[in-house]
């Protein structure tokens, strides 16, 4: 089956999106027993999530040149983890938990 690239990106966001609120509300649900264990499970989430995206967006990269609005999306999400990264950073070494 072909589907456009519209149908596959729609799909992929309601599939990431859906994970992402489960994913709030188990860790709202669960705060204080996971709070030990936080910042290195968001680590490795944000670490897979780098891995994953940047495969993806060079494999559809081989497929031609994407639209521009996927281009700024794409540095838009790495200025996103970046801050996110300063930001724990920033709260780590101030010794906020």
């Amino acid at each position: 089956m072909n589907m456009p690239i519209r149908a596959r990106k729609r799909a992929d966001l309601l599939s990431l999106a859906g994970a992402a609120v489960a994913g709030v509300a188990a860790g709202a649900w669960f705060a204080d027993a996971v709070l030990p264990v936080v910042a290195p499970v968001f680590a490795t989430g944000m670490l897979a999530h780098a891995v994953g995206m940047t495969a993806r967006h060079r494999l559809e990269r081989h497929g031609g040149s994407l639209p521009a609005i996927w281009q700024w999306l794409y540095i838009l999400c790495w200025i996103g983890i970046a801050a996110m990264a300063g930001w724990g950073a920033w709260r780590w070494i101030e010794g906020v938990h």
